[in-house]
């Protein structure tokens, strides 16, 4: 038998749902459907959007909502905020280049924005991005530029030669400083692609092709591989999902605009697309979300956006009906979960309603969320396209199980099917500043129960970690870079030290799984003065008693019977639940903690089972049994 079970949930509202007979006279009318949805939802954007603007300046070049962060990255001469106008450009351009109705006030906002945001002598200029260092200006300027381009009949047709002048001054004042030590160098490639093109009719812009092919190759160097993954920055590893927001649908945005003369960039940079995109329908879970894992996460659905790219311009590698349904579902998930705040008219800056803050970077304000609208590129594909017309698929996760690796990355997607939960497993990027530490350094992410962050220095949150703790003082402590590691199909190991105090223990974690059960092996040498003092403790997810209550009606489908259980297979003293504040979704959380006093040479092992939809508790107990025996000793 099983050594010991340690701690067990199945809340109430869980249970509560058994049995429960449906009164048709009570029942609501069925939602519409999700195409029309994400209509409604882009419409509500939109309008809030307008609304912030006019109230904002009658100019329409700056946005500020209520309540929102302001930072001082990108304002304009008036001291007002830009960013917010510059994130929504790419979506109002793709609902005007379309041709779509209702106009939603799309074209008066782009025309006024183009025209004001650029003019000198406007009250709320943007200000050129400065000659001597790198400024937000530049990341802004590859969606200004794209979005001219996309809209160009519109925009262009609507300015006089003064004012395209200062639309092409404004966006050469962001190539003059190169930024090629990360994703940053896509911003400025794409700004002289754009040039490029629209100097073909308008001399006032000017294109300098040695700029972009530096920008081109100091983006080829940070490929991992032909994985088609990019390590953001020269240096240690970064990977994460500025590979889909940056890495590819600048790419493809480049692409469109100069890949056919250029061939062997465009070759190069397709074919390591080609297989980001063979895995990427992966990380979507049943619900549709993907595994929130990394920086920027509140950039949201944004992780479609090169899905859509790579359809319009034939580079897609899976069918029309997946496509729709995990941009659909990705949309619509995020908005049933908080992400439109209906009463401030903007998007959240936390994920829900109750989520942390922290779950923001310092550089995040209230328009960054807007760099998902870029998404909505998918208003330029015609309405009789398979896009639209394809009978819905689903996804991989609903048809099987699965575990990919991804060695150049560092990465394993896992999905079981029985529950339609995303695991994701990061074995070698690391972070070590408190706002990114726990959205990077943490065992495993989890599409149902995502994890717990805040950027207090010395207090990393509990899930999925190993740590070590100081009773005494609640400080604690999680690993460093990843020494060693090796990503399989079957199993994920990682070698790391954790430092506290005076006291360093190197740790060989090895993680199983089977469905939703998972086997974490630690094998510990530790060392330093006051090592007796510490303990060493290692989390399960983040979790309440009721994870429906962000939304009943949305997320009853795919929390019907959640279940969390861990067994001690050996080495670990006891278990206990903490509550912590920092949930992404859910702010307060608990997390069941195994825990044992540190020890100079240690062997533990726990068999965690996490499940939103559980089987019978027997049938829990059955496979437990067999998963466990290959690995308690």
């Amino acid at each position: 038998m099983i050594r010991r079970q340690f701690l067990s949930l199945m809340p109430a509202a869980a249970l509560a749902q058994r049995g429960k007979k449906k009164d048709a006279k009570n029942e609501p009318p069925p939602p519409p459907p999700p195409g029309e949805r994400v209509r409604q939802a882009f419409f509500e954007i939109v309008r809030g959007y307008i609304e912030a603007a006019r109230r904002t300046s009658p100019t329409m070049a700056v946005v500020e909502y209520p309540g929102a962060t302001v930072t001082k990255s990108f304002l304009a001469k008036s001291g007002l905020s830009a960013t917010g106008v510059t994130r929504m450009l790419p979506a109002l351009a793709a609902w005007t280049a379309s041709g779509r109705q209702p106009d939603l006030g799309a074209r008066e906002a782009l025309i006024a924005a183009f025209r004001n945001g650029t003019d000198p002598d406007s009250a709320d200029y943007w200000l050129p991005s400065p000659a001597d260092r790198q400024n937000q200006r530049q990341v802004e300027a590859s969606i200004v530029a794209w979005s001219l381009w996309t809209a160009r009949d519109t925009v262009l047709a609507a300015l006089n030669q003064r004012e395209r002048k200062n639309v092409a001054a404004w966006l050469a004042s962001c190539c003059r400083v190169p930024v090629r030590n990360n994703n940053w160098a896509w911003f400025t490639a794409v700004v002289q692609a754009v040039c490029r093109r629209l100097g073909e009719k308008f001399p006032e812009f000017e294109f300098d092709e040695k700029w972009m092919l530096d920008d081109l190759r100091a983006l080829d160097a940070m490929a991992a591989g032909d994985s088609g993954w990019y390590n953001d920055g020269l240096k240690g590893a970064a990977f994460d999902y500025y590979n889909s927001w940056v890495f590819a649908s600048h790419f493809l945005y480049w692409n469109e605009l100069a890949g056919s003369f250029y061939p062997e960039f465009r070759d190069r940079f397709s074919e390591r697309l080609k297989n980001y995109l063979e895995i990427a329908p992966y990380f979507f879970a049943n619900h549709g979300g993907h595994v929130l894992y990394g920086r920027s996460l509140i950039y949201r659905w944004a992780a479609v956006t090169p899905l859509v790219l790579a359809w319009r311009q034939g580079l897609w590698p899976h069918s029309p009906g997946l496509l729709r349904r995990i941009v659909e579902r990705n949309i619509l998930w995020q908005w049933d979960i908080g992400a439109f705040d209906a009463a401030a008219g903007k998007l959240r800056e936390s994920y829900t309603r109750n989520g942390t803050r922290d779950v923001c970077e310092s550089y995040i304000d209230g328009g960054h969320p807007y760099w998902g609208m870029q998404a909505f590129a998918f208003w330029l594909i015609p309405d009789g396209d398979p896009f639209w017309t394809a009978p819905e698929e689903p996804l991989p996760v609903e048809k099987s199980d699965y575990a990919i690796a991804i060695p150049e990355a560092g990465l394993l997607v896992r999905g079981a099917r029985i529950s339609g939960q995303v695991t994701l497993y990061n074995a070698k990027s690391t972070k070590t500043e408190p706002h990114y530490r726990d959205k990077y350094n943490k065992l495993a992410y989890n599409s149902h129960f995502p994890f717990a962050v805040n950027h207090e220095p010395g207090r990393p949150t509990l899930d999925n970690l190993v740590l070590l703790r100081d009773p005494a003082t609640g400080e604690r402590a999680c690993r460093g870079p990843v020494e060693e590691s090796s990503v399989e199909a079957e199993r994920v190991e990682l070698v790391y030290e954790i430092r506290l105090h005076s006291v360093t223990a190197r740790v060989r974690t090895e993680i199983r799984w089977r469905g939703d059960f998972e086997v974490r092996s630690h094998f510990v040498t530790a060392s330093g003065e006051g090592l007796e003092k510490l303990e060493i403790l290692e989390g399960g997810v983040p979790y309440t008693d009721r994870p429906v209550d962000l939304n009943l009606a949305a997320m009853q489908a795919f929390y019907p019977e959640v279940h969390l259980k861990v067994w001690n297979l050996r080495g670990w003293k006891g278990a206990r639940t903490e509550e912590q504040d920092g949930s992404v979704w859910y702010g307060r959380h608990k997390v069941q903690v195994a825990w044992a006093p540190l020890a100079p040479k240690m062997s533990l092992a726990t068999l965690r089972y996490t499940s939103p939809k559980a089987v019978p508790k027997d049938k829990v107990e059955e496979e437990a049994q067999r998963f466990a025996a290959l690995y308690r000793g």
